[in-house]
């Protein structure tokens, strides 16, 4: 159990943002008797979601459908999770688009450079087409 300073400081994040956090509901911690909040392992793991999310430009309040669809229990709502694909489908038309942008400018580069961050993405890709294949497995 981490208090709101050791979380903040793990995370490299303020405890302005938690507190936030806590508030819209993404992170419960456990109060104790003398009213300090405690996070646990978990929050840690939906801190990680958040940011991950975050990079990906997905908006505060999406990350946290999508996190509450991950926590939910075994009961599916469907329209949630037609949500989440969708919201996927945006963010891979968005990548989709910004390697159409970034087309002309890996063809000012040298052959070295090229094959450097070429090679980089597609190690990336190649992990993201199996998460999808077995996602949609």
């Amino acid at each position: 159990m981490y208090r709101i300073g050791e979380i903040a400081k793990l995370k490299n994040i303020s405890k302005r943002t938690i507190d936030y956090y806590t508030q819209i509901g993404l992170l419960n911690p456990i109060r104790t008797d003398s009213n300090y909040r405690l996070y646990s392992d978990e929050c840690l793991q939906i801190l990680n979601m958040v940011e991950h999310y975050k990079n990906l430009n997905m908006p505060l309040e999406e990350i946290k459908s999508s996190i509450e669809l991950i926590k939910s229990d075994n009961t599916i709502d469907k329209q949630k999770v037609e949500k989440h694909f969708k919201q996927i489908a945006s963010i891979m038309q968005h990548l989709k688009e910004e390697i159409h942008v970034m087309e002309p400018i890996l063809q000012k580069l040298n052959d070295q450079q090229r094959e450097k961050y070429v090679n980089r993405l597609s190690s990336e890709g190649v992990t993201l087409a199996q998460t999808l294949l077995l996602l949609f497995s």
